[in-house]
């Protein structure tokens, strides 16, 4: 056929018998029929269409053949009985009229009765909000097969919802407790500003470096809340790219010891380990451990930081001397905006967000993050990324 010719049909398809599919699509559509009468009509239909494929070949065959006069007969409570083979099928016909019915009647039966549960599940699932997801669950009992598995499944959802709200609201309600005390802080000195503070030098600086410390605290918080941000909504994206750990390290090693110059900080084995990955947030989570190194060290504690190759991987190690955790810290410690109590009886600043940051960025390499830890005596955090070549 040529292209002229299918050309033409197509033209007469989409003039003439694509406007009979839609009509007869929109008119289907405007019939809402309920499951159960959906149902009994296809298992009646079913039925129906078997007993022409059976019974009208069957039939024919018998009363156009000599199979019409054929009888049988049989001996019962002594006397004789003949019963001929149109009788039988007669018979037959009726018994499965009769099992039509029946089964169309257990079947609405059945379908009704799943109707109900089905039913009864979208009640319960349009009476669940927000603010009834702690205690609203499907009720399961009494449901069996696949409608059980569905009600299983939509409280299954039900629990990762309410995991999620829940997890936002801590989060929310952690950041803005954070964000409280810079902002009251700030308030504070402005409010001494505007009283008496320009006329006084030292009461100026004062308020001038508080202010200063505070906005910068602020602004670490938000980036750090903004890293989270990009990691929670699946828009976090790594540059990465083949580059030496080692300088790396040693990098962050020459920073730690400009940083804390009162501290002891040591190099432990530095091998030489050509990494794929994202060069700017590996040493970003480096920082975050060195620097909580450096903040929960005293004065003539020690540091120590290594990269080492071993079995296919990188091992960073960050250790300390310093004051340690005890086990029900190291259970928390990577939990969004954790510190612990000997922190803040301690006065030491912070918010809680680093380490969280620091395994995300790991996870993120396909690395694990260990800690180990004794209270009073330091800490040991060791980073394994595997070596991939590409």
């Amino acid at each position: 056929m040529s292209e002229e010719r299918i050309e033409k049909v197509r033209c007469l398809l989409r003039k003439y018998w694509l406007p009979i599919v839609k009509k007869k699509k929109e008119l289907f559509s405007k019939i809402h029929l309920s499951l159960e009468l959906q149902l009994s009509v296809f298992y009646c239909s079913l039925m129906i269409l078997m007993g022409i494929v059976i019974f009208l070949p069957v039939g024919y065959i018998i009363y156009h053949s000599e199979l019409s006069a054929m009888e049988f007969s049989f001996h019962y409570t002594g006397q004789k009985w003949t019963i001929s083979i149109v009788y039988i099928y007669k018979a037959a016909m009726l018994l499965y009229v009769a099992g039509i019915f029946l089964i169309v009647e257990l079947s609405a039966k059945n379908i009704k009765r799943i109707s109900k549960k089905m039913e009864d599940i979208i009640k319960q699932t349009n009476r669940i909000t927000i603010h009834s997801l702690e205690q609203d669950r499907l009720n399961v009992d009494g449901i069996q097969n696949e409608l059980k598995d569905i009600a299983q499944t939509i409280n299954s959802m039900l629990d990762r919802l309410e995991l999620s709200y829940e997890t936002q609201k801590q989060f929310v309600s952690d950041a803005s407790h954070e964000l409280r005390t810079p902002i009251a802080v700030i308030q504070g000195y402005v409010n001494m500003l505007d009283r008496w503070g320009a006329e006084d030098p030292e009461v100026l600086e004062e308020s001038v470096q508080a202010v200063k410390g505070e906005a910068q605290s602020m602004q670490e918080l938000v980036e750090k809340l903004l890293f989270l941000s990009r990691h929670d909504k699946k828009t976090l994206k790594l540059t990465k790219r083949r580059f030496n750990v080692t300088k790396m390290v040693q990098e962050i090693l020459k920073e730690s010891m400009l940083l804390a110059s009162e501290r002891n900080v040591e190099a432990l084995d530095m091998d030489s380990v050509i990494l794929y990955g994202d060069r700017q947030m590996l040493k970003e989570a480096l920082r975050v451990l060195l620097e909580n190194a450096i903040k929960y060290t005293k004065p003539g504690d020690s540091i120590y930081i290594g990269c080492e190759k071993q079995e296919g991987n990188c091992i960073l190690t960050v250790a300390d001397t310093g004051m340690g955790m005890t086990e029900k810290d190291m259970d928390h410690i990577f939990q969004r905006f954790y510190r612990s109590d000997n922190v803040r009886n301690g006065n030491i600043s912070g918010h809680g967000l680093g380490l969280s940051i620091a395994k995300l960025i790991i996870l993120k390499h396909v690395g694990t993050i260990d800690i180990k830890s004794q209270y009073t005596r330091g800490t040991c955090f060791k980073i394994t990324l595997p070596i991939q070549t590409f």
